[in-house]
């Protein structure tokens, strides 16, 4: 763990995806954890193909390039996933609850990192509690499923 930066890798045994996925949920959800402060984002890579022991896996993994992560605090994030093609291109979304009604209206979701304030602008139906969050975080880790198209934006990152 890293208080400065507010990074942690922990792996317990055994876990399963729907293992991981109900810690993310309770994550997501619990005001004290995701407060925007002390913690204020969540990342989560899969295991690359032929990896089941992530203490295994290199730190360069292709595992390493796709990932579901999300910013802010319970009451306000954004949620963010990123896939690699088989030609070592990616993209890079963000994800809504809901289709995009305005394109041209945006909110900010802000937090405090060790660095500084940050914010992001993103859609309203791009801003998620942490309770609207879970389910797409679970249907990514239990099931490798993205949402929807028409709730993916790209961007270029």
């Amino acid at each position: 763990m890293d208080n400065k930066y507010g990074t942690s890798d922990g792996y317990t045994s055994p876990q399963t995806p729907e293992s991981i996925a109900e810690e993310m949920r309770t994550c997501l959800t619990a005001p004290r954890y995701l407060d925007g402060f002390e913690c204020f984002c969540i990342v989560v890579w899969p295991l690359p193909d032929g990896v089941s022991d992530p203490t295994n896996m290199p730190r360069r993994s292709q595992g390493l390039t796709d990932y579901i992560q999300c910013g802010g605090s319970t009451r306000a994030m954004s949620v963010e996933i990123r896939a690699t093609h088989q030609d070592g291109s990616y993209q890079h979304w963000a994800v809504a609850r809901e289709p995009i009604a305005d394109p041209d209206k945006w909110v900010s979701i802000e937090w405090e990192g060790p660095l500084g304030s940050f914010a992001i602008h993103v859609h309203p139906e791009e801003a998620f509690t942490g309770e609207q969050a879970a389910p797409v975080f679970r249907d990514y880790i239990a099931g490798g499923a993205l949402p929807p198209s028409e709730l993916l934006r790209p961007l270029d990152i």
